[in-house]
């Protein structure tokens, strides 16, 4: 049976939110905030944009960047970046 495209999506981001937080991805839910519940910096943000960027063949705008607040904000920014 195939995976639904968006569960697919949702594991590959948290595994790179997972490695790069140094947490469990048992840890990660969709409303996860990456910075509030996480306590990310800037650094370990741009970490997470770049690898996210080479998973998913994409590009991720400073702007764009800017409403990407959850673990769900990060899927649907690349489900809508794949069906575009």
């Amino acid at each position: 049976m195939n995976q639904d495209p968006r569960e697919a999506i949702f594991d590959k981001v948290i595994s790179t939110i997972a490695d790069i937080a140094g947490v469990n991805i048992s840890e990660l839910q969709g409303s996860t905030e990456l910075i509030a519940d996480l306590a990310l910096d800037s650094l370990a943000m741009y970490e997470i944009v770049i690898e996210l960027e080479d998973v998913f063949d994409l590009q991720i705008s400073d702007s764009d960047i800017d409403r990407i607040h959850t673990v769900d904000d990060a899927v649907a920014y690349i489900l809508d970046s794949h069906s575009a």
